[in-house]
């Protein structure tokens, strides 16, 4: 299945991976589509290796993000965090249209007070941003604006950069301001607690067995409940969690092996394989694309 991106510049049909694959790399700073189609497919739970916000337009969606269901209104704006495991969960009888803006995470993290607000994201575990009208209106119309942005306009670069700006200057502003608006979700409060655990102690032992007596179940009920709730085995999740940590390692210019063993990984053998099924290459090769 196929879906149409409207670029800014252009309509270009991309293959889904697109929008959903983790695997690729982002070379722009940022890059935004605005994206409408009747989506008859259930995606896997994935993720990205950049910061992506998803400003919800119409249609009938959820989103799940690290274990945490939201149900999707207009307007709605969310933060997804490289790393964050996640999924779309749309309903194929109605038109889902989305504004969809990728940003580099070394470019973001540069800028440090833009990134402020997936810091607070990542900290309070509160992914979805639902604010007053006027200033989602504010934000909906910066996007537009930004991906309609034309190349063939004077000065096009640095007129979008500065559009990029301000949007992510009025989204800030948005967290800063609302963020004592609670937003329903969906979740298990003891998976969300396991999930927590996992996070901090990524570098640590997670057997299955130190979990479960972590929190007093059993092996079989861990696993079962685990997958039920986040759709991913408890083993595939800590080790996503641990190659990202080992991949941002790798790219900020450590070497394999240290980034093996400060990731959690006991065997340099099962890292590498891991590694390379996880992105498609070796951590040499992943570090040189990343510096293209």
């Amino acid at each position: 299945m196929q879906i149409v991106l409207y670029n800014q510049n252009m309509d270009t049909t991309y293959d889904l991976d697109a929008e959903y694959g983790k695997r690729g790399y982002l070379k722009e700073n940022y890059r935004i589509f605005n994206i409408k189609n009747l989506c008859k497919q259930e995606f896997e739970f994935h993720y990205h290796e950049f910061e992506k916000l998803v400003l919800f337009k119409s249609g009938k969606a959820s989103y799940i993000i690290e274990g945490k269901e939201y149900v999707l209104k207009p307007n709605d704006i969310l933060l997804v965090c490289s790393g964050d495991i996640h999924k779309p969960v749309i309903s194929s009888d109605e038109e889902y249209e989305r504004i969809i803006i990728w940003i580099k995470s070394d470019y973001i993290k540069n800028n440090h007070s833009l990134y402020n607000c997936f810091e607070k994201t990542k900290g309070s575990g509160q992914y979805l941003l639902r604010l007053p009208e006027s200033s989602a209106n504010e934000i909906f119309y910066a996007a537009e604006k930004f991906n309609h942005e034309s190349s063939e306009n004077f000065e096009s670069d640095l007129m979008k950069n500065t559009i990029f700006i301000q949007l992510m200057i009025m989204l800030n502003r948005a967290c800063e301001k609302y963020d004592n608006i609670q937003i329903e979700y969906k979740s298990d409060k003891q998976t969300d607690s396991i999930i927590e655990y996992i996070n901090k102690n990524i570098f640590e032992d997670l057997s299955v067995d130190k979990i479960s007596s972590e929190f007093f179940i059993s092996r079989y009920y861990l696993m079962h409940k685990f997958k039920r709730v986040t759709g991913k085995t408890i083993y595939s999740y800590i080790r996503s969690k641990r190659l990202i940590h080992a991949a941002d390692l790798i790219s900020s210019g450590c070497s394999a092996k240290t980034a093996c063993f400060e990731s959690g990984f006991n065997n340099y053998s099962v890292f590498l394989k891991a590694f390379k099924k996880e992105f498609g290459c070796v951590p040499t090769d992943y570090r040189k694309a990343k510096k293209m």
